[in-house]
């Protein structure tokens, strides 16, 4: 056996060893590794650490934003010259409690944009602000001190809920900063600044003048929780809700002649509803004239009863008598019907309608006018009388009569009218549904007509909808959402009948009740809120909240008669005309609105309709919607369920850190980007742990890089790319595609795979590249062609992976470019630039012909499975086309360090353009097959290699089999330390 591979040995013109000893060494143990030459490796020198645990990663992150001065970079790029600018607008969240998960994913995301344009030479609009009105802050202010709203004078109210929002605006924007949000945090906006009431007042004057706003008598939704009314947007559904469901009989008074031809019997309209409290109110019975309806005659007491006719087999399960039926009718033969309405003993009548539809309840649609929206409408048309005889407390009012008076809706009502109407009650059951809830105090609403001011939405809707066709919504699968939200809105209620937000500047004429709001007026007051604020509309009288011009031509008997109107505006006008102030030095419009789903039905549609209004174009050109957060199970987050995730316990961890670790802030960070802006946005431990050891796994590679480039000055020591070793090119090229889709997946707000395809970048593509290339940087020659070759693309792989990540991990990049070497740069990554690739890098004839050797790679790979292929020398033996591929890789016919070789990992690679004349015992042979590209073409080559144990000795050095003594480096380490000794 030795004898054969001295034998081959000397076909591959080596120079061979004795082989006899060199079969015997084989068999004996490998030498002791020795110190002796660690002190003449390049190896990697940095501080840089690793760890994420036990706070070590905030307790750096904090460090960073001090070193590298978050808090001034904002700033900084504003007095930048810079010719682009791109503004994100940011949507004000609600002062009323500390930051949760949801607010970081929203404010990180915005985040995450504005650094990426930073970086892309943009000059950033951001405005950071705060919602401050309205109910959800009133109760939480009030709720400290356990105080009755119903006793406190307005004033008092106000400065309880002004004290509390501001001191929740502080504790939210300290939170925001530590996440390491880029603002003016000095300049932030919010609703309760003088300046921007006052212009939120001239928007809604504009609106006004041009015939958008006007006062209507019509049903809202009503919460007597709330004692106010309420939008569409201030709902929540409970799908649970459990109501008193009855099907109550009406006779029919008047019949005609084709229902008259069928029976002499009493007729009675079948009715169903899940509201009975409105039935004292009833003024019509609506029908629609394309269903059929049947008449069915109880075969007890005669009764014939009238309904859909789909309905029939209900009705009779509900009744569990027998029913005959006595003929199907045309809706259209029910004109003309007219009913006594069993509680007032009213003669009403049958009115068609076409929001009456088949299959749902009876198909006789019970209408009280002062309590539904489509009820309302019937009566406008028809003339039927609108009032409202429930209180803003949910109680019956003494007009409705004395067995009503007092009574409540949700507690005692239902039952009262119930009682009344026994002898028209068929059947009772409890019906579980969807009903609309007050979306802060949790409890359910009512339909009631009352005074209101309203916004139609009807004449603003077309030009709206046709301007969200220029609008970009992202994702693309959410863009219906928004055009079914504004399509269904019927209307937009923006009074409030509250006390802590913006009085609606009108007066009202207390004989008449007609009110007066006039340009010179609301100019007047604006006037006044700039330099006294809003409170001197509670504390002012009417002579010194009217211009003097106007109460001159009033006179004095009209002016006397003027008492101010006592609503606030709706916080959704506040927040929807947050464009007049933060966007008016950028023509009111944004590239950016970015908030999660809801806001289709809040913010952005209510911003959408006031810029319409006044601007007739939207404030934005594009729309990023992102979901909500629940546990890692998917459920929603509850403090009763002790299910809720605190983003500063995330960041600092908890009481228990066994329990609650501290992940830092670029985790929490981390974790926003992969959210992917899914609906349903999962975090807990167990997500977490993942991304925190994946984020470790990038920390890895960074560390790597830099403790390769510590020594290195990319102005004197770079390699021009012409003389690059093809791996390197190779390297180069893959960065080039993986750093060519990190800028698309920002561009598209894909910032879940900026990091799915960093880490299949750093698993993949890194983790083969750096395996191969530390004998080169550790062993080469300091400042050798071959060593700086590869230094130069590590210099390049950790520039543009240290920015793909920036605008994610702010923390990470900045401490690695602190790390970078002593050269010239900016003092923060962010104030550099993007990078720009250099086209020469992409090179997929090179890509093709190294896959040729991975294919080689993988075949030796699978051969020697888990041993060290260093221990090995292969002989590789290909037809001509692939041996001239490989060529290029190794000119000479066996090296230890040629590209080929350092791709194969081997300690000698022999290629042969014949089959060897002879192949040792003790070698392992395998055929393989790759493709080779031909000016585009596919061509499947074979190969065989052979892979025996390595002929030389080990390099105490380089640990390579690559010595031909046993107690001396190889020539190439010699060759290196020479160098050194003579330098």
């Amino acid at each position: 056996m030795a004898m054969n591979r001295c034998i081959l040995a000397r076909e591959l013109r080596l120079s061979p060893p004795n082989c006899l000893y060199t079969s015997l060494r084989l068999k004996s143990k490998e030498p002791k590794k020795t110190k002796r030459y660690t002190q003449t490796l390049n190896l990697p020198k940095t501080n840089y650490q690793l760890t994420l645990r036990d706070g070590a990663a905030i307790k750096r992150e904090l460090d960073i934003q001090k070193v590298c001065n978050f808090d001034k970079l904002y700033l900084w790029q504003r007095r930048e010259d810079r010719k682009q600018q791109f503004v994100l607008h940011d949507g004000p969240p609600y002062a009323n409690g500390s930051t949760h998960v949801g607010h970081a994913i929203n404010k990180i995301l915005k985040d995450i944009v504005n650094r990426y344009k930073l970086l892309q030479g943009y000059k950033i609009h951001y405005v950071p602000g705060w919602d401050c009105h309205g109910l959800p802050i009133e109760l939480k202010a009030l709720e400290k001190g356990k105080s009755d709203h119903k006793k406190l004078e307005p004033l008092e109210i106000r400065k309880k809920a002004k004290d509390f929002a501001v001191k929740v605006i502080q504790t939210q924007k300290e939170s925001f900063k530590q996440w390491g949000i880029m603002a003016d945090w000095d300049k932030c906006y919010v609703t309760l600044d003088p300046e921007y009431q006052a212009t939120q007042l001239e928007v809604l004057y504009k609106m006004f003048d041009k015939g958008f706003v006007y006062r209507g008598y019509m049903p809202v939704y009503w919460s007597p929780s709330s004692r106010t009314a309420l939008a569409e947007s201030e709902l929540e559904y409970n799908n649970q809700h459990v109501s008193k469901s009855v099907y109550v009989k009406f006779l029919l008074s008047e019949i005609p002649d084709a229902i008259k031809s069928i029976t002499d019997k009493p007729v009675y309209a079948v009715i169903w509803t899940t509201t009975p409290w409105t039935l004292p109110f009833n003024q019509a019975v609506c029908y629609n004239h394309n269903i059929k309806y049947e008449l069915m005659q109880h075969i007890v007491n005669d009764e014939v009863y009238l309904c859909e006719a789909a309905f029939s087999e209900k009705l009779r399960s509900i009744l569990d008598q027998s029913l005959t039926s006595l003929a199907v009718v045309d809706g259209k033969d029910l004109k003309g019907v007219m009913y006594q309405q069993p509680l007032t003993n009213q003669n009403l009548s049958f009115i068609s309608g076409d929001h009456v539809t088949s299959g749902k309840g009876t198909g006789l649609v019970h209408t009280a006018p002062a309590h539904g929206h489509d009820d309302f409408q019937i009566a406008v048309k028809h003339k039927l009388p609108v009032e409202c005889k429930v209180d803003e407390d949910g109680r019956y009012m003494k007009s409705a009569g004395d067995d009503l008076y007092g009574k409540t809706i949700g507690i005692d009502a239902d039952q009262t009218v119930i009682e009344l109407l026994k002898d028209n009650l068929l059947h009772i059951e409890d019906y579980v549904h969807s009903y609309p809830y007050d979306w802060r105090t949790k409890l359910p609403v009512i339909t009631r007509a009352s005074k209101q001011w309203f916004i139609n939405t009807n004449i603003v809707k077309k030009r709206a909808l046709e301007c969200l066709k220029d609008v970009e919504i992202i994702p693309k699968t959410s863009e219906n959402g928004m055009i079914k939200q504004l399509q269904t809105r019927p209307y937009w209620c923006i009074s409030r009948q509250r006390v802590w937000g913006l009085p609606f500047p009108v007066f009202y004429n207390r004989q008449t009740g007609d009110p007066v709001i006039t340009k010179e007026s609301v100019e007047h007051i604006c006037g006044l809120i700039r330099n006294h604020g809003s409170d001197i509309w509670w504390s002012w009288p009417v002579t010194e909240l009217l211009p003097h011009s106007l109460l001159e031509q009033l006179g004095p008997d009209v002016v006397n008669e003027l008492v101010k109107g006592e609503d606030i505006l709706d916080i959704w006008f506040d927040s929807g005309t947050s464009w007049a102030t933060v966007l008016k030095d950028v023509d009111n419009v944004a590239d950016v609105y970015l908030e999660g789903l809801d806001q289709f039905g809040g913010w952005f549609q209510t911003s959408l309709l006031t810029s319409i209004a006044v601007n007739n174009k939207p404030p934005y050109k594009q729309l990023i919607v992102h979901g909500f957060t629940t546990d890692e199970k998917g459920k929603k987050m509850s403090k009763s369920v002790g299910n809720v995730v605190d983003p500063s316990t995330v960041i600092h961890g908890g009481k228990n850190k066994s329990v609650e670790p501290s992940y830092g802030v670029d985790v929490l960070r981390w974790w926003t980007a992969r959210s992917h802006l899914e609906t349903n946005i999962m975090i807990g431990p167990a997500i977490l742990d993942i991304f925190q050891t994946d984020m470790f796994n990038v920390r890895k590679c960074l560390r790597f890089l830099l403790g390769n480039i510590s020594d290195f000055d990319p102005k004197n020591d770079a390699v021009e790319y012409s003389s690059l070793y093809p791996q390197d090119q190779y390297m180069l090229h893959l960065l080039y595609i993986h750093c060519q889709n990190i800028t698309k997946y920002y561009e598209e707000y894909h910032f879940n795979k900026v990091l799915l395809d960093t880490e299949k970048f750093i698993n993949t593509d890194f983790s083969f590249y750096s395996s191969i290339i530390k004998d080169r940087c550790y062993c080469e020659g300091k400042h050798s062609l071959e060593r700086l070759s590869s230094i130069t693309v590590q210099y390049h792989m950790i520039d543009m992976i240290t920015k793909s990540l920036a605008p994610i991990l702010p923390h990470v990049a900045e401490e690695v470019y602190q790390f970078y070497p002593n050269i010239s740069k900016e003092e923060s990554v962010f104030k550099s630039r993007w990078y720009s690739l250099n086209d020469d890098w992409k090179k997929p004839d090179l890509k093709n012909k190294v896959e040729c050797i991975l294919d080689i790679r993988k075949d030796l790979n699978s051969i020697l499975a888990a041993e060290n292929t260093l221990e090995y020398d292969v002989v590789i033996y290909a037809s001509q086309l692939l041996h001239d591929i490989l060529k290029e890789f190794q000119k000479e016919t066996t090296s230890s360090t040629s590209s080929l070789n350092e791709i194969l990992q081997m300690s000698h690679t022999s290629l042969l353009d014949k089959p060897p004349a002879i192949i040792p015992e003790d070698s392992q042979s395998v055929e393989g097959l790759t493709t080779v590209y031909v000016k585009g073409m596919k061509w499947p080559e074979k190969f065989k290699l052979i892979i025996i144990p390595a002929m030389d000795h080990i390099c105490e050095r380089c640990r390579r089999y690559t010595s031909e003594s046993s107690t001396a480096p190889c020539d190439r380490c010699l060759s290196v330390l020479a160098d050194d000794w003579i330098n």
